[in-house]
């Protein structure tokens, strides 16, 4: 072998022992890329299958949900090098070398669809009031909670769209829920819940409102008042007791009877502009709002349609139905908040079991 032949080997031989270096996602370097792409991509599916279910709503089809179970890639990375040698019986020689590599990227996704039970106790279930109240507790205004996810507060009644549940909107709602939102904003408005005693799963007694604070000014004590006299509670009393109900059974009591995530959906599909051709043809059902003195607090996500995709920096989310583009402007604020809203409020209703997802198992390169 020629000292020539002998670089031109070993060069190959190196080039292929270092094909790992030339590849720029291999183990560790692939975390930053796939982590911000499978996330920004199951965000965006997020997003998407929400405002969808808003318009299959509206299009009397059931809602469909779709969870994301698990997300496993596996990559390969192989290298050979092969160098002839003379053969020593003839005394002819061939030289050569040859160098071979592959590189492959094998992700492998599941599903669960949300169906049964977890399905029932998820989206058809009245979302709890403990849920509501800690969202309240996070910081998220009481007025636009309250408009959004309770239907009845001790006999008053909010606005409905939906029209297994749809009435005439009740005004004092209104005042009490607005009230509610300014005792808030100068803390004198809380809530409290009691932690489990010792050897106990549960809490003895349910969450409790607080009204008051340990100076209160005259303003507040008389919007607490007021609070107390539209809902029928003692006058005497700051602290009364959260159920789940349409009425109260003592006026030491707060009666709330929550929306399901199928009925808050349901009202916020409202917002879904539908086209007038299928309105005409009875495709989708024609929604008016009806004037309330609360319709400032409604969830209102606006859904446009369009015959043709909207530009990639114009949608927050889009999808394609029914042959047409349905998305979310990406500028319209008010909507982008109501859709997280959304979110967020049905993470909060789904069932403390999830489904397990099916085991992989992922055999080494």
């Amino acid at each position: 072998m020629t000292a020539r032949t002998l670089v031109s080997v070993i060069s190959i031989v190196l080039f292929t022992l270092s094909m790992g270096g030339c590849i720029p996602r291999v183990g560790p370097k692939t975390i930053r890329g796939d982590r911000f792409d499978y996330s920004g991509q199951i965000s965006n599916s997020w997003k998407a299958q929400m405002m969808l279910n808003l318009v299959r709503i509206r299009y009397l089809d059931p809602p469909v949900f779709m969870d994301v179970a698990q997300v496993v890639t596996q990559y390969t990375l192989e290298g050979e090098a092969t160098v002839s040698t003379p053969d020593w019986s003839t005394g002819v020689y061939y030289p050569g070398a040859t160098a071979l590599g592959r590189w492959s990227e094998s992700p492998t996704i599941t599903y669960n669809p949300m169906t049964g039970d977890k399905f029932t106790k998820s989206l058809l279930a009245p979302v709890s009031p403990i849920s509501v109240l800690q969202l309240i507790q996070a910081g998220w205004p009481a007025d636009v909670v309250f408009a959004i996810a309770v239907r009845n507060v001790n006999g008053l009644h909010s606005a409905s769209n939906v029209q297994l549940v749809k009435r005439a909107p009740d005004p004092r709602y209104y005042r009490v829920i607005k009230l509610l939102r300014e005792l808030q904003l100068t803390d004198d408005f809380s809530i409290r819940v009691e932690p489990p005693k010792e050897g106990e799963k549960e809490a003895p007694e349910g969450p409790f409102v607080e009204f008051g604070r340990r100076e209160p000014d005259e303003e507040s004590l008389a919007k607490a008042r007021e609070v107390r006299k539209l809902l029928g509670l003692d006058q005497e009393e700051n602290r009364f007791k959260v159920a789940f109900g349409a009425v109260q059974t003592n006026n030491k009591e707060i009666a709330l009877l929550t929306r399901s995530i199928l009925e808050i959906i349901g009202e916020a599909s409202a917002g879904v502009e539908v086209p007038d051709s299928d309105l005409k043809e009875g495709r989708a059902v024609p929604v008016s709002l009806p004037g309330a003195p609360g319709e400032t607090f409604r969830l209102t996500v606006r859904v446009r349609s369009s015959n043709s995709k909207p530009g990639p920096n114009e949608a927050f989310a889009a999808a394609q139905y029914h042959g047409h583009w349905f998305w979310i402007d990406d500028r319209d604020l008010m909507s982008k908040r109501a859709l997280t809203f959304l979110l967020i409020i049905s993470t909060l209703a789904e069932a403390g079991t999830s489904i397990s997802p099916p085991v992989l198992t992922i055999s080494k390169p």
